[in-house]
């Protein structure tokens, strides 16, 4: 790994960080359902479609740049990890509902996302 390699993926981080609050906050603050962390589920499932399609393009600059900087940044397993605990301590059967739904949406988008664009690339 060279400085070059560390910059481009600062560079697709310091997109993907305020790309990742902005998208969840405007999700959050457009919807209606009670606790459910629905802008926390859009980005993580973006990220990981757009992943799906950088990784099937086979591009190592790209992968770099947008796969571990830009999602890497956007979708955060920290973010997961809070907003499931906070379900949890609520006590709510939502709980394991947002976390399988999380899983299997990133897992789906990101295999669709890799498979149509092997194809195509």
């Amino acid at each position: 790994m060279n400085l070059s390699t560390v910059g481009l993926v600062v560079l697709g981080a310091g997109v993907g960080a305020p790309a990742r609050y902005l998208v969840d906050r405007l999700v959050t603050e457009r919807t209606t359902v009670s606790r459910i962390p629905l802008g926390l589920l859009v980005v993580n499932v973006v990220g990981s479609v757009l992943l799906g399609i950088v990784l099937g393009l086979h591009n190592p600059t790209l992968a770099i740049v947008i796969g571990s900087g830009f999602c890497g940044a956007l979708t955060t397993f920290s973010g997961f990890a809070w907003e499931s605990n906070a379900l949890w301590r609520e006590r709510r059967s939502a709980f394991w509902g947002f976390v399988l739904l999380m899983t299997a949406l990133c897992i789906a988008g990101f295999w669709c996302a890799w498979s149509i664009t092997s194809v195509l690339a």
